[in-house]
């Protein structure tokens, strides 16, 4: 049964309490707020990753049985008072569970996220783990008292972490691992912050090329305007003037020359051999006489 350890965890984690700790860690009241409020659901989502690796719940569950019951009130009590020390070693005991570099990813994910330098982001890190790690020591032993009942607890936390892990956190620590022991869920929620990205990206550049072919279009309707209102230059294949009077000319000439050719004098006949002066009487005389 699911016992709302976010819910658990921020109830300690009072105005008050988050104001003292702001000042220990050097950032403002705001910020720190905002990195507590991230760190929780992040380090119970660490938690679980390392509670499902090998070995890993056993390690969770002895850590939770070796704490000092008294730790909530001698940690509210170091902060009040400025001790930075408290800081370190709970920054200290979480990476006993996530190695150096699962608490250097962590820090990173939650300065980007707050705004606060990432040595502060450490700091409200190291304070956070030990009042999950108290709170965790609070509930009955059947909880976490073994390694079978931590993965069970952690298992039955999964969506109230999920729902609680900011989608920029979730996104950040996506590639680290860190969300591993939520199985889908964390992916779901780094998946949800990514599409919410790409539909923005998107939109964004369906209006930029809706704004382009509308100036596209603008620009070939004037440019067609333009061209049906320039005067049509003359055809370059069109009979030129000068052309047709020559011809004219040729004609009238070619039709007066064979009119004068028709009205020329004929050339009279010439005179065959009956116009010589041979005489007639000659040319009896120079036939021969027939004989009776």
């Amino acid at each position: 049964m699911a016992i709302n350890l976010i819910r658990l965890v921020s109830q300690y984690l009072t105005p008050q309490m988050i104001g003292s700790l702001a000042r220990v860690a050097g950032i403002d009241d705001a910020a720190a707020q905002k990195l507590v409020t991230a760190a929780v659901p992040a380090i119970l989502a660490a938690l679980a990753t390392a509670a499902a690796a090998p070995g890993g719940a056993k390690k969770v569950s002895d850590a939770v049985s070796n704490a000092d019951p008294d730790a909530l009130t001698k940690l509210r009590s170091a902060i009040a008072g400025g001790n930075s020390q408290v800081l370190t070693e709970g920054a200290n005991l979480l990476s006993g569970h996530l190695g150096g570099g699962g608490l250097a990813s962590l820090a990173a994910a939650l300065s980007q996220y707050s705004g606060a330098p990432q040595g502060a982001a450490q700091s409200v890190i190291g304070a956070v783990s030990q009042v999950v790690m108290g709170t965790i020591g609070q509930q009955d032993p059947s909880n976490w008292s073994d390694a079978s009942s931590i993965v069970s607890m952690f298992n039955g936390e999964k969506s109230a972490i999920s729902a609680a892990l900011p989608a920029d956190v979730s996104k950040a620590l996506g590639a680290s691992g860190l969300l591993a022991g939520l199985g889908g869920l964390g992916a779901a929620a780094a998946q949800t912050a990514t599409s919410t990205v790409s539909s923005a990206a998107r939109s964004a550049g369906t209006a930029a090329s809706s704004a382009a072919t509308s100036a596209t279009s603008a620009a070939s309707t004037a440019a067609s305007s333009t061209v049906r209102s320039a005067p049509t230059p003359p055809s370059s294949r069109s009979f030129p003037m000068w052309a047709i009077v020559l011809i004219v000319i040729v004609v009238l000439v070619a039709i007066y020359w064979f009119m004068t050719q028709g009205e020329k004098p004929a050339e009279p006949a010439k005179q065959g051999m009956l116009d010589s002066p041979v005489t007639v009487e000659y040319a009896l005389q120079a036939l021969p006489l027939r004989q009776a």
